[in-house]
């Protein structure tokens, strides 16, 4: 979608997923330290953290910012992801695999023998 809206500026967003029991207020702040630190990111209007779901591996973020280097932004956002991953592991938060539960059910009503002759 564009966002410029005839502007320099334009909106776009890097997400995130953190694990279950991470501190949310800890991953805003460092999510802001990370767009504040970066020289492509617009101070006007000011980065912004959305929490934006409970996900199924997750606690979902988004980081939204500003940028008027549109044909950067590719780069911009892989230095973000760089700086968010560091951030992250500087203050313990952990950026959660895919988790699935396996439940199997047998169908079969008696145990069955193995026999070792």
């Amino acid at each position: 979608m564009n966002w410029s809206h005839n502007d320099l500026l334009t909106r776009f967003e890097v997400e995130v997923g953190v694990a279950y029991g991470s501190d949310t207020a800890l991953v805003k702040d460092c999510l802001l330290k990370v767009a504040q630190s970066n020289s492509e990111v617009a101070n006007k209007p000011e980065p912004r953290v959305l929490f934006t779901n409970f996900g199924n591996s997750s606690l979902d973020f988004k980081l939204l910012f500003w940028s008027e280097r549109v044909f950067e932004i590719p780069r911009t956002e892989s230095e973000l992801r760089f700086s968010i991953d560091q951030i992250f592991r500087d203050n313990n938060i952990t950026i959660p695999f895919p988790q699935r539960d396996l439940h199997i059910v047998s169908s079969v009503e008696q145990p069955v023998r193995v026999s070792n002759d």
